[in-house]
């Protein structure tokens, strides 16, 4: 009788090194968020990793990224203030562009911080280093509770003035991506001779997302 061998366990994470192929454009990239944006992490070390067990939940929800603080016993044991983690199969989706992914790594930076004292001055350890918090959204709200009732609170009337501010034109969907049932921006396409379907991105969304990439520019 053989004797059945039990399944590897699965890894969750895989670092992404900054002096590999695939890291050089990401901490580019990085880097170029931190000097534009994020002046308080110019001497946090970060780094970027792939979380590979990210999948949608029951909403069809899943997380894109994450911006994890390390832990005291973290900086022993690793050079890193903080770790960007990110869904590998988003970031290399033919349908995601490049602003996309500069919007997602940009978004995970504004969760790091550095801790301040009551006098504003930033917080050092016994040790001389950079303490850094975690920050939370600025807003947390359902699409619908906007769509029935507008800006009821400033924190969403000032998400809305930050989105006029943009200068980004609004997306405004034709009429076939309208209509389907994947949603405005999306279309459902067969997928193969079964019948099986998925959604791709409409042209309409794709050319509008072009002209915001070029105003970027």
């Amino acid at each position: 009788m053989s004797r059945r061998h039990p399944k590897p366990k699965k890894v969750s994470y895989e670092l992404v090194p900054r002096d590999s192929i695939i890291g050089h454009p990401m901490y580019a990239l990085l880097d170029e968020l931190v000097h534009a944006h994020h002046d308080g992490l110019a001497h946090a070390r970060i780094a970027l990793a792939w979380n590979l067990s990210w999948k949608p939940d029951a909403d069809g929800i899943c997380t894109l990224g994450k911006c994890k603080k390390a832990s005291d016993l973290d900086r022993e044991l690793a050079a890193f203030d903080f770790i960007v983690l990110l869904l590998r199969p988003f970031w290399y989706h033919a349908d995601v562009t490049d602003l996309q992914r500069r919007a997602l790594l940009d978004h995970e930076l504004c969760h790091a911080a550095l801790k301040c004292d009551g006098a504003g001055e930033p917080v050092e350890d016994e040790r001389g280093r950079k303490v850094y918090r975690t920050r939370k959204h600025d807003i947390e709200e359902f699409h619908c509770i906007v769509e029935r009732y507008g800006g009821y609170t400033a924190d969403i009337e000032k998400f809305f003035a930050a989105l006029r501010r943009s200068g980004y034109p609004d997306f405004r969907g034709c009429v076939r991506c309208a209509e389907d049932p994947a949603g405005i921006g999306w279309q459902t396409v067969p997928r193969d001779t079964i019948g099986r379907s998925t959604v791709r991105r409409c042209p309409c969304w794709i050319e509008w997302q072009q002209v915001r990439e070029e105003m970027t520019a």
